[in-house]
């Protein structure tokens, strides 16, 4: 997935492939999330921090600079780096 410099880049870049909504997150240290789904498809990139996504397909660590894709409804668990973890995600209902 291509990384953005900047939250403006990848937001122009999310609407114009057609992304409904655009927001930043901040995530706490060593947060671990459960097993879940999103009702939303979800291009993520991280800003800074790191993050820990477990699927069916296996574990996958991300970083700065570095984004992923999950497809609605697709179960994963999220587990955030010793210095939490800044998202941009654009979601698309």
């Amino acid at each position: 997935m291509k990384s953005f410099a900047n939250l403006a880049e990848f937001t122009a870049q999310a609407m114009d492939d057609g992304f409904d909504e655009i927001v930043q997150k901040e995530w706490a240290p060593n947060l671990a999330i459960d097993k879940h789904t999103h009702p939303f498809d979800a291009r993520v990139q991280i800003a800074a921090g790191q993050v820990t996504l477990d699927m069916a397909s296996g574990s996958q660590t991300f970083e700065a600079g570095q984004g992923f894709y999950i497809p609605r409804g697709t179960e994963h668990a999220e587990k955030y780096g010793p210095l939490g973890a800044t998202f941009w995600v654009a979601r698309k209902l």
